[in-house]
């Protein structure tokens, strides 16, 4: 496919191209495999929720998502990474279809100091997008560490997320997730997460894990667009 795609709808489509005022901006980002959207209306829902949680009603987005919906059937490659961003202040879904991010192996993970300090008690920080700009500027900190990715630690030393994925800590057959408390609910978490675990055979559970923890066993990063992949500390 091209190297993007881009479109608006929405009431506001026609002021497509504008950039965002504020920071918060609620995000999601799917894959699109045999042309098929996966987990769409999940992703829908999580743009709804992000929404609702910053005070904003939305009642065109239904009218929009099905704009979205003739769109893709339209330019949709077999396999894309679909973002989809949902511009309250224009009242506007922005949508990019993407090549698919290639896996990077190996997949190092610096650990650095959460830039926000402790989200936990935010209530905003499971909504994507809701907790200001900074990933990109963690990506590029771990870079300098010579690493793909930013293992990122609350103020207690404990593991919170990655820059881009959830994180977990596989050991003695058990898949160990960080407390959902200020990390993204993760779409690929709830809804995937499962079935990979059961085809490893692992149990699940979500418990504070320290970075000395992980010496004891091996990393995983997950999310929509990638899906489940190993990991290391440099």
């Amino acid at each position: 496919m091209s190297p993007a795609l881009r479109a608006a709808f929405g009431p506001g489509a026609t002021l497509h191209g504008t950039e965002p005022q504020g920071a918060a901006v609620p995000r999601t980002a799917l894959p699109v495999r045999q042309g098929t959207p996966r987990h769409l209306a999940a992703h829908l829902d999580r743009l709804q929720a992000g929404a609702k949680a910053l005070g904003h009603a939305s009642p065109w987005l239904p009218e929009a998502t099905e704009e979205l919906g003739y769109w893709l059937k339209r330019h949709a490659a077999p396999e894309a990474a679909l973002r989809l961003e949902l511009r309250l202040d224009l009242k506007l879904l922005d949508a990019r279809l993407e090549p698919l991010p290639p896996p990077s192996t190996p997949y190092r993970l610096a650990p650095l100091p959460h830039p926000m300090g402790d989200l936990r008690p935010d209530p905003l920080a499971p909504h994507k997008g809701l907790s200001g700009p900074w990933r990109p500027q963690a990506l590029a900190e771990a870079w300098r560490h010579g690493a793909e990715d930013a293992l990122l630690l609350w103020p207690d030393g404990t593991l919170a997320e990655s820059a881009i994925a959830t994180v977990a800590l596989e050991r003695a057959g058990t898949l160990t997730l960080p407390p959902p408390e200020g990390r993204v609910a993760s779409v690929a978490e709830r809804l995937d997460l499962p079935a990979w675990a059961e085809e490893h055979g692992w149990l699940l559970q979500r418990a504070p894990i320290s970075l000395e923890d992980c010496g004891g066993g091996r990393l995983w990063c997950l999310n929509a667009l990638r899906g489940l992949w190993p990991a290391t500390l440099p």
